[in-house]
């Protein structure tokens, strides 16, 4: 088997530019060669004859690929469909039940996907659904984080609760089944965003804890092509949960009483074929996870493989990053360790005294922050080939690394050197306006 690091990325990955540093796989992800031509392949057969392919293949293959990756995540595909991307599985949940605007309120956290944000957002603006946010400012304990959520939910106002598995930025794990047990003791559905968990975490907790529902992009970690996602749906509501968007599957559902085995199977597939069509798409991506499982368990040598490289790997980037960064660095992290998934760790940018105050408008003001960081951001992409993103959060600037089976230490000396040298520029052209 082929070494993970550089040598596996010539081989694996040919496709990713000599000279970029790519430590950002967290935002898209990046997919093997062999993937990408399983997808063109299956981009061809769908121009060859799209009546044939659409009418007759897609379906069964569809079926085909839910049946792998419940196998291979170890969880009942009946239960599993597959959409774009996370924050469409997000809109699907939200934008299928029906709110009562009176009662009806959703918790979700302060550090949660913006997107997903967004989503609850547009639903208090048209629809007067009730929301309220858990603040969460990292490092946290997981029995705090617990705490925090415990405070809300015990108040019996919430219909439903969104959290992340591992959120976006800063890069950090959430005790989630501890989470789910929590909210079913409130009786608040749970809608789970794992946009990061296939391909980092074991998901085989899903059919064992029975949250409502639960969505991960396949397109980051899993090595499926851009894009494709699951979602995870509880039998209970197979009836109520709708495409996004709504499509040719509405009003399907379950038959009251099944007395045959014919009827038996429909209602076991109700979701699978809720999903199966939703529009004319192409299905190239969707029918790659077949062979991105084959390319993980086979090439990579399987799950436990991938993630011992990832850490073992993270550990030396790490003190790499903190020796570049310098005194006063920090990783993000607390006294159990449970913070830091395989493939993401997350390490403060100490900053001069002369820029705290500056530091502190930009916290501030998020549209100030935003014009900072696109400036941040292009230069790393542009000029560096280096990037790697960060927030403010709690007083401080994080910055997000990713790991991965192409990388290699050398990728974080370079990277946290193209930070540091971008912020501080940058921030210098700011504090003269002062």
């Amino acid at each position: 088997m082929t070494a993970f690091g550089y040598e596996f990325r010539r081989k694996y990955f040919p496709l990713i530019k000599q000279d970029v540093v790519p430590i950002n796989h967290g935002s898209f992800g990046v997919t093997p060669s062999s993937v990408l031509e399983h997808q063109r392949t299956l981009i061809e057969t769908e121009e060859k004859y799209s009546d044939e392919f659409f009418f007759l293949k897609a379906p069964d293959e569809y079926i085909k690929q839910l049946k792998a990756l419940g196998s291979y995540l170890g969880i009942n595909y009946q239960n599993l469909a597959l959409v774009s991307n996370a924050t469409t599985a997000v809109n699907a949940v939200l934008r299928s039940i029906p709110w009562d605007s009176a009662k009806d309120k959703i918790l979700f956290h302060s550090t949660s996907y913006t997107a997903c944000c967004n989503t609850v957002r547009f639903l208090d603006d048209y629809f007067r659904v009730q929301y309220n946010v858990v603040e969460l400012q990292y490092p946290l304990e997981d029995d705090d984080v617990i705490a925090q959520f415990e405070k809300k939910l015990a108040s019996g106002e919430y219909k439903l609760c969104l959290f992340d598995m591992i959120s976006s930025m800063p890069g950090v794990m959430l005790p989630y089944e501890r989470l789910i047990l929590l909210c079913q003791k409130y009786n608040v559905w749970t809608l789970l965003d794992g946009a990061h968990a296939a391909g980092q975490v074991d998901l085989s907790f899903l059919d064992r804890l029975k949250p409502d529902f639960m969505t991960s992009n396949l397109h980051k970690w899993f090595y499926v092509p851009k894009s494709c996602a699951m979602l995870y749906v509880n039998p209970k509501h197979h009836d109520l949960i709708q495409t996004f968007p709504v499509s040719w599957s509405y009003g399907t559902k379950r038959l009251p009483s099944p007395s045959t085995p014919s009827d038996i199977e429909y209602n076991q597939h109700v979701l699978v074929n809720k999903f199966s069509f939703v529009g004319t798409v192409t299905y190239a991506q969707m029918l790659c996870i077949e062979e991105a499982i084959k390319f993980r368990s086979e090439v990579c040598g399987g799950e436990k493989n991938i993630r011992k490289y990832q850490y073992e790997l993270q550990t030396k980037a790490v003190e790499e990053v903190k020796k570049i960064f310098g005194s006063g660095a920090e990783v993000l992290q607390n006294s159990t360790n449970s913070l830091t998934p395989p493939g993401l760790f997350n390490i403060s940018l100490p900053i001069e005294e002369k820029y705290l105050a500056l530091l502190a408008l930009l916290q501030e003001d998020s549209s100030y922050f935003t014009k900072f960081k696109n400036k941040c951001f292009k230069k790393m992409i542009t000029e560096n080939k280096a990037f790697a993103p960060f927030i403010i959060h709690n007083e401080k600037i994080w910055v997000r690394f990713s790991a991965n089976v192409y990388n290699e230490v050398e990728d974080y000396t370079k990277g946290a050197a193209s930070v540091k040298a971008v912020v501080k520029q940058v921030l210098e052209e700011l504090v003269i306006f002062l």
